[in-house]
């Protein structure tokens, strides 16, 4: 059920438009408000885990010659699960779930806006990201 909301989501951000800038003050401050909403549900690498797949799919959204992989998407989403899923309900799991897709959206959105200035200029950034083989492990582009 999350790789399919998670896909569903992604397919409808991906119709959206323009995206992101690590130095912007406005994605920086909604990237921090997205995940004080986490309000602790993920561990720090499961936040970025997160936040590069909205990074991702903000860049898939916005400039020509990126798209999402929704394998290696589901993968990544398969990453966030609770971190106390052992002593959760299905009911509190499912909410989980569904407070990540929502914040996933609000750092979609956070990022879409924080580029829409300079699409071009993000567009290469990501270009170089995708090159940069640290980054290889986190890319969930085709």
């Amino acid at each position: 059920m999350r790789l399919s909301l998670a896909l569903g989501l992604t397919a409808a951000l991906i119709a959206a438009q323009p995206a992101l800038a690590d130095d912007e003050p406005d994605s920086i401050f909604v990237r921090a408000h997205a995940v004080d909403l986490l309000e602790g549900a993920l561990t720090p690498e499961q936040t970025t885990t997160l936040q590069l797949v909205a990074y991702q799919a903000a860049i898939a959204a916005a400039c020509d010659g990126f798209t999402l992989d929704g394998a290696k998407v589901g993968k990544a989403f398969e990453k966030l699960a609770p971190v106390d899923a052992a002593k959760m309900t299905d009911a509190q799991k499912s909410y989980h779930d569904q407070h990540l897709l929502v914040i996933y959206g609000i750092l979609v959105g956070g990022e879409l806006a924080a580029m829409a200035d300079d699409v071009s200029a993000a567009c290469a950034q990501a270009g170089e990201a995708k090159a940069d083989p640290e980054f290889a492990s986190e890319v969930v582009w085709e």
